[in-house]
């Protein structure tokens, strides 16, 4: 009895369209696939291929325009400028905790000198987990379902762990050096060790928040920057005032030891 032929599994088929008129109304599409492909679909553009290679078309994020086509520039710039609008004041809110912090500022000036170091660090922890979970969303290794972001969350969190105890270890030795005091060392590095640590988780779940909600993932990469400038501000402020001053109130009035 012959064997029979086990069927082959059929590649994927996929159609879409680049429309214009989303940007401007009544203009024709400026491409149209209907194809099939093996494999993850790629990200790229064929516009300006008289005959794109079906194989390869891929699943834009977003709808493309040709260079110089009209409005094409006004639409860029009114869709970044209204997000970056939205980043520069929620990025100015941070003045709001600097200011109730003012007097802790004002007794250890040398917790403004690394502040910048602290916030910096946040936001490229962050952004370096942003940009792995675009990535996958983008090639298809990732999708965003709660499933996905738990797993996902459960490794950035070992992750994260990592990354913010060597970087913590490597403040507290770099603030040793510049001001010579432990309390000061140990109140940025714990600064540092759960700055580093929220910066990985946010970065990781941002760009799944933003592609359940229909949002370009994207643009987690400049958000989680700015998020972790108003949170790292917060977190330095209270780690200091927490070390610096309500724990080194209680050890100075501690009865001294037999």
């Amino acid at each position: 009895m012959a064997m029979m032929s086990k069927p082959q599994p059929q590649p994927r088929r996929q159609s879409f369209k680049v429309l214009a008129s989303e940007y401007e109304p009544g203009l024709k599409p400026l491409l149209e696939c209907d194809g099939a492909w093996e494999g993850p679909p790629q990200i790229g553009t064929h516009l300006d291929d008289p005959e794109p290679d079906i194989e390869h078309c891929s699943i834009l994020p977003e709808p493309c325009l040709r260079p110089g086509l009209p409005g094409s520039l006004a639409a860029e710039a009114w869709s970044r400028g209204r997000w970056l609008v939205g980043l520069l004041i929620l990025q100015s809110s941070s003045s709001f905790v600097l200011s109730g912090y003012s007097d802790l500022l004002e007794r250890h000036l040398v917790v403004t000198l690394f502040l910048t170091m602290l916030v910096g660090a946040g936001g490229n922890a962050g952004n370096q987990s942003a940009i792995k979970v675009i990535r996958g969303l983008a090639t298809g290794a990732l999708r965003p379902t709660l499933g996905m972001l738990r797993a996902t969350l459960a490794r950035q969190a070992i992750v994260g762990l990592l990354l913010a105890s060597g970087l913590a270890s490597a403040g507290w030795v770099r603030v040793y050096l510049t001001a010579g005091d432990p309390r000061h060392a140990s109140a940025i590095a714990l600064s540092l060790l759960l700055i580093v640590n929220t910066s990985v988780l946010v970065g990781t779940a941002l760009p799944f928040a933003l592609a359940r909600l229909g949002v370009d993932p994207a643009n987690a990469g400049t958000s989680i920057q700015v998020v972790m400038d108003v949170m790292g501000v917060l977190i330095t402020c209270a780690c200091c005032r927490l070390v610096l001053d309500q724990l080194a109130g209680v050890l100075r009035h501690a009865p001294p030891l037999p």
